[in-house]
């Protein structure tokens, strides 16, 4: 599974009991590369974010990962190659917009 797979969760995991706060990852993996024009591959990403925003929002993904349950959610994604600033300033708004809810936004580059 991957970002072109909206409508699925591509991993889950939670932390380990000893960790405080308790946290449930729910993972986008990227592997697509950044074209000059990155608007396409940002509504992807948004459409995205927001099935798995939908999903914590519906109480699916308690359904599904019942551990997820009383834990902190954090969508993370991890992107294959460098992000261009668009995708920066993109993942910051997403963030402010996030921060009034349970959910937080982290994400990291390979290259």
């Amino acid at each position: 599974m991957s970002i072109e797979d909206v409508n699925k969760i591509d991993l889950f995991t939670v932390t380990s009991e000893e960790i405080c706060p308790a946290q449930a990852f729910l993972i986008i993996t990227d592997h697509l590369e950044w074209p000059l024009n990155p608007n396409e591959h940002l509504f992807m990403l948004q459409e995205k974010i927001n099935s798995y925003i939908a999903a914590v929002e519906s109480g699916e993904v308690n359904n599904l990962f019942p551990e997820s349950r009383g834990k902190d959610i954090v969508i993370k994604i991890y992107f294959q190659h460098r992000i261009p600033m668009e995708c920066v300033d993109f993942l910051g708004k997403v963030s402010e917009v996030l921060s009034s809810t349970n959910i937080q936004l982290q994400y990291e580059e390979s290259e």
